[in-house]
């Protein structure tokens, strides 16, 4: 869902999440001020239904989209039906309703359905330009008042693949992105900075084939030096990032997936600036979630609260490494793993972890996901 909020132009970053209990008193007061902004004052007799004490009417899926951590407008869904669409009126005209649309786009199936009172002709100019149609006018009862509605309805494609996985959360490093040659080269100037055992060439392929803790043990690495190290590394390939491409095919099945409907979260060590730099503006569009920084061994609580915020069942969870540590991380979340074979560890360490899948390619990779 972020993805459809990075492709609106905006003068302020926006993303979208999920609802979270402490979002309903301020999101019942932007649904007032937009209101009365709106329809409210055509509605006198109905001015009861436009105050911040007002109820959140019922809705299976509601959507919120914020600037920082500022809850700025929501839409709620009923099945494939946008029941209520609102945004902060100091807030509008910034593409804010545009990116909550385009996520609703991405969570409902099928064609999309809303009805606009007919004293709100500028919501109708918005949804038409979105891609909604004119239906016919009918009417709705509002708090026991019938109402003039237009009925519009935006058609969607019908998609072909069946999805096994609706969530799958990437590591970054050597699974979308090929940086083990930068790591390579800058090994031995972060030993340096840290008094860590220099390895040489010989020594690092045979780190290859041992699980993160074992190279740590091999490597001399205290556990409490791990922080600072972590830092170190995150702003020295913050400052390389040109340097650092994306694995060849990886753009393409990031677009396949995302067409397909598949939501996508990164989770990585790395900085979330790094991260969407490598990834560039196209490619990060295609990611729902970021949530990096993560600790050496602390990735599974990060996967459970991204599945947790995208309200995806465990059982439709896939997590997707190339490291030991990513496949143990996913079994103690209790979300089915694949490891890939391209990345840093080597098929055999890999193996030894008993991931659910291991794959070769991203061709197989996009196969476990959408058939």
């Amino acid at each position: 869902m972020a993805a459809a909020a990075a492709a609106v132009q905006t003068l302020d970053p926006v993303a979208i999440r999920w609802f979270q209990s402490s979002d309903r008193k301020i999101c019942q007061r932007i649904a007032a001020e937009a209101a009365m902004s709106s329809y409210g004052r055509a509605m006198p007799e109905r001015g009861f239904a436009f105050t911040p004490e007002a109820p959140l009417e019922p809705a299976e899926v509601r959507l919120v989209a914020t600037v920082g951590d500022e809850p700025v407008g929501f839409l709620e869904l009923v099945g494939s039906h946008v029941s209520n669409l609102f945004v902060d009126p100091a807030r509008q005209g910034r593409g804010i309703g545009s990116a909550l649309m385009g996520a609703a786009e991405e969570t409902a199936p099928g064609d999309i359905t809303l009805s606009v009172f007919t004293c709100n002709p500028a919501a109708r100019r918005l949804y038409e330009r979105l891609g909604f149609h004119f239906e016919g006018l009918s009417q709705t009862m509002f708090h026991g008042l019938a109402v003039d509605v237009w009925r519009m309805r935006k058609p969607r494609p019908v998609r072909l693949k069946v999805r096994k996985f609706d969530l799958v959360i990437l590591d970054f490093d050597g699974v979308l992105a090929d940086s083990a040659p930068w790591m390579l080269a800058n090994i031995g100037r972060l030993s340096q900075r840290h008094g860590l055992r220099r390895p040489d060439e010989a020594m690092l392929e045979r780190l290859r084939g041992l699980s993160n803790r074992q190279i740590l043990q091999q490597l001399r690495v205290p556990f409490w030096k791990l922080p600072a190290i972590a830092r170190d590394l995150r702003a020295m390939v913050l400052a390389d990032v040109a340097t650092i491409p994306l694995f060849a095919g990886a753009q393409g099945f990031l677009d396949g997936l995302h067409d397909a409907g598949v939501r996508l979260a990164v989770v990585s060590s790395n900085s979330e600036a790094a991260v969407r730099a490598i990834l560039g503006p196209a490619s990060a569009t295609r990611i729902s979630r970021f949530r990096c920084g993560a600790g050496l061994f602390g990735k599974a609580p990060l996967f459970m609260r991204v599945q947790r915020e995208m309200g995806v069942a465990p059982g439709r969870v896939l997590c997707v490494g190339d490291e030991t540590r990513d496949v143990e991380a996913a079994r103690k979340a209790g979300f089915t793993s694949a490891a890939v074979t391209w990345g840093y560890a080597t098929p055999e360490a890999l193996r030894s972890a008993a991931p659910d899948h291991l794959v070769d390619n991203f061709e197989g990779l996009s196969g476990l996901v959408v058939t």
